[in-house]
């Protein structure tokens, strides 16, 4: 059933192989029989060069023009970009996804001068240590959030309509499936079959802002922000040129998670300043409270969550067609959101963030 999941979605990415060249059906590349995993053959898109998966190891091997097979890619070739400091923390390595969905691989996420650059459909886990040779979920770093404000800078110029920079938080240090992705990602989307609460500190680009809760199952989620959905601002405070938060330049956020005395979220406090604008930035506050799917206990399994620790994730990617991402800033029921039409096309990799912190709210 696994070989037959993980084949599907290599259709997806790429037309399938009807065989092997020089492996028999089932057997590996050294060319040892597999009993329990089997090397699926595809042929990427984008290169034409014919790959080989295997799902239960969780590695793909490329072949040259003439089909002989390349060394292992148990790990993705640049998959340790370098570490950051984050005040609170300490030093902290990225650690890069292999795949963005299963069989369909990831772009680059970099570290520049300090400095998270994420290039167009990657994502990188933050992790205490990253290891070339693959992927520790015991590693990953684990966030205490309640009490707590987690600030950071951004730089979203690249990012048009139809872009989607993302920061966000999700259990992956408690996630003991290795998912369709095998490196323990989750989401509550559950874009690589793996489902757990998330965090979206988050999601935007230089014309539209969500930061938003989701419990596991609930991609839509709780959200704050501007954009099709969401009117906390508009797009004279935020945008390129905006009187508040010119997008055009760098800006800061501060988002912070009080709670009760209870231990539980009381709200989600998000402000996005930046210095030399004539107003003091933007804000908007969640109650948790007031967050409702399907009759579950929303605000308890997100503070539960976060009680836990979640692992920071930065991710970089767009949706095609003018409305690819019209649910993000698209002009919404109301037509007060910003973008007429998605760019995605235009989506840079001038997009960076940096000057991470954690500390107890003021």
């Amino acid at each position: 059933l696994a070989a037959v999941v993980v084949a599907a979605c290599l259709r997806r990415r790429g037309r399938p192989l009807r065989s092997a060249p020089g492996w028999p059906d089932g057997a590996g590349p050294e060319g040892k029989e597999e009993q329990t995993d089997r090397w699926l053959a595809a042929r990427d898109e984008d290169s034409g060069r014919a790959f080989y998966y295997n799902f239960g190891l969780g590695q793909i091997r490329w072949a040259d023009r003439h089909g002989q097979v390349g060394p292992s890619a148990a790990a993705v070739p640049n998959g340790c970009p370098g570490a950051i400091q984050f005040g609170g923390v300490g030093r902290v390595s990225l650690v890069n996804a292999q795949w963005n969905t299963p069989g369909d691989r990831a772009g680059r996420v970099g570290v520049v001068g300090g400095a998270i650059v994420p290039s167009i459909k990657s994502r990188s886990y933050f992790s205490k240590a990253c290891n070339p040779g693959g992927f520790d979920r015991s590693q990953y770093l684990s966030l205490p959030l309640l009490g707590n404000t987690f600030r950071y800078t951004t730089d979203l110029s690249g990012a048009q309509c139809g872009c989607n920079v993302a920061l966000y938080l999700t259990s992956m240090r408690q996630h003991d499936d290795p998912s369709m992705c095998h490196d323990f990602y989750c989401d509550a989307s559950n874009v690589c079959n793996g489902s757990c609460a998330e965090v979206d500190l988050q999601e935007a680009n230089s014309r539209a802002w969500y930061s938003t809760l989701h419990v596991p199952g609930d991609s839509r989620g709780f959200g704050a922000g501007y954009g099709a959905a969401h009117h906390d601002w508009n797009a004279s405070a935020y945008g390129p040129g905006g009187r508040c938060i010119d997008t055009a330049r760098p800006f800061q956020v501060a988002i912070s998670f009080p709670v009760g005395p209870d231990g539980v979220l009381l709200a989600m406090q998000i402000r996005l300043t930046q210095k030399g604008r004539p107003c003091d930035g933007v804000s908007a506050s969640l109650d948790p409270a007031m967050y409702g799917f399907r009759g579950r206990q929303e605000r308890q399994e997100v503070s539960t969550a976060m009680a836990q620790g979640m692992t920071p994730v930065v991710s970089y990617w767009s949706q095609e067609g003018p409305q690819g991402m019209a649910w993000l800033d698209g002009l919404g029921k109301d037509l007060r959101g910003p973008c007429q039409r998605g760019l995605s096309a235009t989506c840079t990799d001038a997009v960076r963030f940096w000057g991470f912190s954690i500390e107890p709210i003021r």
